[in-house]
């Protein structure tokens, strides 16, 4: 029996180290099994992720475009007009470039504006009416003359002479002069601004500036024994929302004896009422495809 039992014993280490051999590569292959199902989990997640990231980043994208787009459509005046401010709107001749006012000088029949100060040596349109196409029309060519009672004079007559310009246009709008009154923001008392209008110059001098609303049509219909003229341009650049208004009496020729203003022989036929002041800027381009006037 005693030797049975020794047997038994011998034989159990040898049996015990048999079956760990034998579980060893059950083993082995769980943990691989497990490790590889654990990179296939990972590797899902992850495109998961990269998924749902792409899934929103792209309409994000998409969205910021095209808010930039419509508020380029819609705002690029206020980007041009600030640009236009701090550049030359135009070149002037040297021979517009003069030294004592008082001098006469021969010009063109072509009727022109020039203002030395902010650099504008531009054609002037007369004959405009005071509705906001016929303006726009006007102001497409150049910087347009307006006629509306109590302000209807023309160069060299007593009574106030009025002149509307772009300061700012929308970038997609016709003409090559929308920005050509950027700069009136600039102009001071005794600047000096000249006219030729029917082959004769007459220079102004500023006396006064102020910022009105477009409603506010009384500030240009001045009652005066002189001869004088308002330049017109919306403010803030960009913007349609106020009118600056830049007031110049005559200084040469001789403002004495010149003739009172008259509808009938000014050039102009088209003065009716007018509702606001002349200058508001065209509608933008989302504006126009919207139907907005």
């Amino acid at each position: 029996a005693k030797e049975q039992e020794l047997s038994r014993l011998q034989k159990a280490p040898g049996q015990a180290s048999e079956t760990d051999a034998d579980n060893k590569p059950v083993d082995l292959q769980a943990n691989a099994m497990k490790e590889l199902r654990q990179q296939i989990q990972q590797k899902v997640r992850d495109s998961a992720k990269k998924v749902k990231k792409s899934r929103h980043f792209m309409p994000a994208m998409a969205g910021i475009t095209v808010l930039l787009v419509f508020m380029f459509l819609q705002y690029n005046r206020i980007i041009f007009g600030a640009v236009a401010a701090y550049t030359t709107p135009g070149a002037i001749d040297p021979q517009n470039i003069i030294v004592d006012a008082s001098t006469d000088v021969a010009v063109s029949p072509e009727p022109r504006m020039i203002i030395p100060k902010i650099n504008i040596d531009a054609p002037v349109v007369y004959g405009a009416a005071s509705d906001t196409q016929s303006q726009n029309a006007a102001m497409r060519n150049g910087i347009a003359h307006f006629s509306i009672p109590g302000a209807n004079a023309v160069p060299g007559q007593v009574g106030n002479a009025i002149f509307a310009a772009h300061s700012s246009n929308d970038a997609f709008a016709a003409g090559d002069y929308k920005f050509i009154f950027a700069q009136n923001e600039k102009l001071v008392k005794g600047d000096i601004i000249y006219m030729n209008y029917q082959s004769k110059r007459y220079t102004y001098k500023v006396t006064s500036t102020e910022v009105v609303m477009p409603t506010e049509v009384s500030k240009v219909q001045i009652k005066t024994s002189k001869p004088m003229l308002t330049l017109i341009s919306c403010v803030p650049l960009g913007t349609a929302e106020k009118r600056l208004l830049v007031f110049a009496e005559q200084i040469s020729p001789d403002p004495n004896g010149t003739q009172l203003s008259d509808n009938a022989n000014s050039g102009n036929s088209k003065s009716s009422a007018s509702a606001a002041i002349p200058g508001k800027p065209s509608p933008t381009l989302l504006e126009r495809l919207f139907g907005a006037s």
